[in-house]
């Protein structure tokens, strides 16, 4: 699957009724999320580059105290997922696939 990230976002911000990401002021350095939803800055991110929303949604973390992580792929290793349940006991992470979103670990924040 050719990962579209643009357009998954805005298919995503029409579906889930979301807002679209503003910028935060961490104070030294301004961040802005692909998309709020229900308060909640969402980083949206494609497979081959999963380490860079990690990190995104990380900052969005620090600067409102919550956060969460959309990955879009097709599938995902094993190995990745454990990794991705761990990272899901700060940041809510989910997998959007064939049209559909799913959560991984705890979601805490309801997208």
């Amino acid at each position: 699957m050719e990962c579209r990230e643009r357009e998954v976002i805005n298919t995503l911000r029409a579906r889930l009724g979301c807002e679209e990401g503003g910028p935060l002021d961490l104070g030294f350095a301004r961040a802005v999320p692909d998309m709020v939803c229900n308060g909640v800055p969402v980083e949206v991110e494609c497979l081959s580059t999963f380490y860079c929303g990690v990190g995104q949604a990380l900052t969005y973390l620090y600067a409102v105290g919550r956060a969460a992580l959309i990955l879009v792929a097709d599938e995902v290793s094993a190995g990745l997922r454990r990794y991705l349940e761990w990272l899901s006991q700060s940041v809510d992470v989910y997998v959007y696939s064939r049209g559909e979103i799913t959560p991984l670990g705890r979601a805490r924040w309801s997208l």
